[in-house]
């Protein structure tokens, strides 16, 4: 999450640039920084290195060394609202994990 105002970044990769649009903006809508890149050679260059979680549209496969974000892959007849609770759903999970390490450290 972004330090310093607790969103939740996410990267967005679709092939199809107006595809993935419908989803930028329903994440968006939902309280979530969105980037969207075209390719995976894209998103290496992005200017968010590490996000919280990435989101494939009808992409075959994208993983990287040091990969920590979870990916996933938006089936083709997910709706934006679907996507929307399911990166919530990850984003809280996320969270609830790093709590409960962080208190039995």
């Amino acid at each position: 999450m972004n330090p310093l105002n607790s969103v939740a970044r996410i990267l967005l990769i679709a092939d199809d640039r107006e595809s993935g649009e419908r989803y930028r903006d329903a994440l968006a809508d939902g309280g979530y920084q969105v980037l969207q890149a075209e390719s995976f050679v894209e998103a290496l260059d992005t200017a968010m290195p590490d996000p919280d979680v990435i989101v494939l549209c009808e992409l075959a496969i994208f993983a990287y060394p040091a990969q920590k974000a979870q990916v996933l892959r938006v089936p083709a007849e997910m709706t934006p609202a679907a996507l929307v609770v399911e990166v919530h759903r990850r984003v809280a999970l996320r969270a609830a994990l790093h709590a409960t390490i962080a208190q039995a450290a």
